[in-house]
């Protein structure tokens, strides 16, 4: 267990062990809550809502260009590619 100091401006820091356990990077967000009396930090992806529109309309077309030639189980995993490519990007 680590101790860390409340700020002036209210600011904890997370101790690095955690901080790099957690994948977290300089600018990602965290959702805050308390849950039984405890501060509960939860790492959360945030996304650019256009370019998310964007992602997903170009992956509809290219499952609907190549609909015809592919199986339900091509078009699931164009579907998962796509999506960690988009995750890859964030």
């Amino acid at each position: 267990m680590e101790l860390v100091k409340a700020g002036r401006s209210r600011q904890v820091t997370i101790p690095k062990q955690i901080f790099d356990s957690l994948g977290l990077k300089e600018g990602d967000y965290v959702q805050v809550e308390v849950e039984e009396g405890r501060i509960v930090l939860t790492p959360v992806a945030v996304i650019n809502k256009e370019r998310a529109k964007s992602d997903f309309f170009q992956l509809v077309q290219r499952v609907r260009t190549n609909t015809e030639s592919l199986t339900e189980k091509e078009i699931e995993e164009e579907i998962r590619e796509a999506l960690e490519e988009s995750r890859r990007d964030k």
